[in-house]
């Protein structure tokens, strides 16, 4: 994944801006240029230029975007795109403040409940009427997690993260595995044995200590149906299907086919670029990660329907995926939401997110010519119908508080694979930190 610190789709008028929040307070005679280059563009244009926060691969595929739609709709104004981190960093300060909000920004899709309850609704733009003509268009999990409690949606569906098999052919090949056959983990596990006893090999990679990435416990979690809440809306890490995905982790870890990856992200990269990681169950988000920075394994890699916990099981999973939402102190609304129509809804737009390995949400992108292309980076396949038909999947109940209870599923991931704690006991304890801090904030 590329990772930059700025670009101008409108050089002139991003020499000029920066978008707010980004730094300490400006001077004086920086702040007037500001203002004074602003007033020109917005004179210039017949309306005020919008700033988009977005980060990495994202921030390249709206960039790309925004750039076609200048082209075609600039007369209300530009679209700037800030290359910001996924942390928040500045995103967060500026909410918390009401003032400096990037005009439209990115969040990860569990994440904007939390938002949603920290800032309040009236930081956001109700942005319902770009959502509700359409509603059955979107993936329903998908535009569930975008719905505030008063019934309104406030962000909008981007991406998701649809999750499948990656596997080196060749490799398969050449130790005589069909991936067709591996149709449950017990079988895919034997596979990966096989592949160990051939060579440095490994068929999973998990972060041990749970610091960077809990990714496969919440992607076997999702497959099995499981929620991080019960009924009454409290804390349920402890529940039967965790304990369920946690066997399945050691089970990995017990024959030897899985590897650490202390840095998860970056770790992940090298090892599939050192040859070692062969395969694994990941979400659709990471083809165009692959592509970027596994330039030199083109045509070497597939993928296909992930294994299920026995014979007949569920094969679909979801991990992952980004909304946009809009901030309540934009000055040209409007032009936001024409963006975001263009970007999440015309054939146009989601032909760049599928070109980026950003899956759409909005699933009549599915019938393009374009989504339906065969990818020569996986060996031909048109990967993105595979990935269409697994989105099946119910919708998670993150919750507002969903930052909490995952920093205790960190510590529990770590006592559980380094410690060799006791699932129970782990999740357990994992579940009462978690209500616990929630209750705090009462």
């Amino acid at each position: 994944m590329k990772t930059k610190t700025g670009i101008a789709i409108f050089l002139s008028a991003a020499l000029a801006l920066t978008m707010a929040g980004c730094g300490g307070a400006a001077s004086s005679s920086t702040a007037a240029s500001t203002a004074a280059s602003a007033a020109a563009s917005t004179a210039a244009t017949g309306g005020s230029d919008i700033h988009v926060a977005s980060w990495n691969n994202a921030a390249d595929n709206l960039s790309e975007i925004a750039e076609k739609f200048n082209a075609e709709h600039g007369d209300n104004g530009k679209v700037i795109i800030d290359y910001v981190d996924s942390d928040y960093s500045k995103l967060k300060p500026a909410l918390a403040a009401g003032s400096g909000v990037p005009d439209i920004f990115q969040t990860q899709n569990r994440d904007i409940p939390a938002f949603y309850n920290n800032y309040g609704l009236e930081a956001f733009l109700d942005i319902s009427d770009i959502i509700d003509a359409d509603a059955s268009n979107w993936v329903g999990f998908a535009l569930e997690t975008c719905k505030a409690e008063d019934g309104k949606y406030y962000a909008i569906p981007w991406d998701i993260g649809p999750v499948a098999m990656y596997y080196r052919t060749d490799i398969f090949e050449a130790n005589g595995i069909d991936p067709a056959t591996l149709t449950t983990y017990d079988k895919y596990i034997e596979a990966g044995k096989k592949l160990k006893a051939a060579g440095d090999y490994y068929v999973e990679a998990f972060n041990y200590s749970g610091s960077t990435s809990r990714d496969q416990f919440m992607i076997y979690l999702n497959q099995l149906g499981g929620q991080y809440y019960d009924a009454d809306g409290k804390v349920k890490l402890d529940s039967d299907e965790m304990l369920q995905a946690t066997e399945l982790v050691k089970k990995f870890m017990d024959a030897g086919v899985v590897m650490d990856i202390p840095n998860a992200w970056d770790d992940r990269i090298a090892a599939i670029n050192d040859g070692k990681l062969v395969s694994f169950v990941y979400p659709a988000w990471y083809m165009g990660t692959m592509k970027n920075s596994c330039a030199d394994l083109a045509g070497k890699w597939a993928i296909t329907t992930m294994p299920a916990f026995e014979e007949g099981g569920n094969t679909t999973s979801n991990a992952g995926g980004s909304i946009l939402a809009v901030s309540s102190t934009t000055a040209n609304p409007q032009l936001c939401k024409d963006f975001l129509e263009y970007a999440m809804k015309s054939n146009d737009g989601n032909d760049v997110n599928t070109k980026y390995g950003e899956f759409p949400s909005y699933t009549p992108a599915y019938d393009t010519s374009y989504f339906k292309e065969a990818n020569d980076y996986y060996g031909g396949l048109k990967v993105n119908t595979i990935f269409a038909e697994q989105t099946g999947v119910p919708a998670t109940t993150w919750g507002p508080y969903f930052v909490d209870v995952d920093e205790s599923m960190k510590t529990a991931v770590g006592d559980i694979i380094l410690n060799g704690a006791d699932p129970a006991t782990a999740w357990a304890a994992a579940t009462k930190d978690a209500q616990g801090k929630i209750d705090l904030k009462g």
